[in-house]
């Protein structure tokens, strides 16, 4: 496997709009990278950042765009419009290893054969579930469903139902009603990514998420919680594909365990969940402090 790194050369991103109108079109991106691959068989997964302090000033656009591939063959080291930097990448893995790894995924839920987004998806759920808990009716829109959850004769019975919800400390559950329910639904959210990630059929038994000890005082007890954190909850349009075609992408960081190096090494050089063609599911790992 190869990782490159590719930016717009600093010329022609000071003296054009291109920079600007590539970050807008998701799809455009993945046809102009693929001319860096002559083999028209060539697969590659790939993700868009802005240009990190590592850059060099006079390489660097602030703000800019970088893009990290992941390919079995290297791409070309000359190209008009881009400037790119390629090496080896072949982790050696071992069971047992820490790895702190990040990524950028289309999480979905698949009902009927169709796709679902699964961050939409558990805020619906949970709504739903809270609806049925008080009483009131759980079959209505979504924000129908926040509406009445939010009414002011709820508030006092929603607070309480929330601390079954939450594994937080009591004190971090504070706050008016809607911030509350925003505060569990994070925390169920990121829940729910987490069991997406490393207990998924495809990828059950290839590694665990490392967890920490967190001891609540109030409660008398000690918790296990994952090393995981999940932000940047992003719709895109996609106008190529249609007027109302789009995807949601979510950035996932942490730290893992290697249970199966062998199968690991494949599902990093394969991807993670769908949308690989729209920067998604590329895994970017490196040993864990202390791991």
């Amino acid at each position: 496997m190869y990782l490159s790194r590719v930016r717009i050369r600093p010329e022609i991103d000071r003296q054009s709009q291109l920079g600007r109108m590539l970050q807008r079109n998701t799809y455009g991106v993945h046809q102009l990278l693929w001319d860096l691959f002559p083999d028209s068989q060539a697969r590659f997964l790939y993700r868009e950042e802005l240009a990190q302090s590592q850059l060099s000033d006079h390489n660097r656009i602030k703000g800019g765009a970088v893009w990290y591939l992941l390919s079995a063959t290297p791409p070309v080291k000359e190209a008009p419009l881009f400037a790119v930097d390629s090496r080896p990448f072949e982790p050696q893995l071992q069971a047992g290893q820490h790895l702190a790894f990040r990524l950028r995924v289309n999480p979905v839920v698949t009902r009927s054969g169709k796709r679902h987004d699964l961050v939409m998806d558990e805020q619906l759920s949970l709504y739903r579930q809270l609806a049925a808990r008080l009483g009131l009716p759980n079959n209505g829109t979504k924000k129908a469903l926040r509406r009445q959850l939010l009414a002011s004769e709820v508030a006092a019975p929603l607070h309480d139902l929330l601390q079954e919800y939450s594994t937080n400390f009591p004190e971090v559950l504070a706050g008016k009603p809607a911030e509350v329910l925003e505060q569990v639904l994070q925390e169920r959210t990121g829940l729910r990514l987490a069991s997406w990630l490393s207990d998924n059929k495809s990828r059950q038994g290839i590694f665990t998420l490392a967890t920490r000890k967190v001891f609540d005082e109030e409660r008398d007890r000690e918790y296990e919680r994952p090393f995981f954190q999940w932000s940047g909850y992003q719709a895109h349009a996609l106008p190529e594909k249609g007027h109302s075609a789009r995807f949601c992408t979510v950035d996932l960081a942490g730290e893992l365990i290697v249970q199966e190096p062998d199968r690991l090494r494949a599902l990093i050089h394969n991807g993670i969940g769908p949308a690989k063609g729209f920067g998604c599911g590329l895994m970017m790992i490196k040993p864990a402090f202390g791991g």
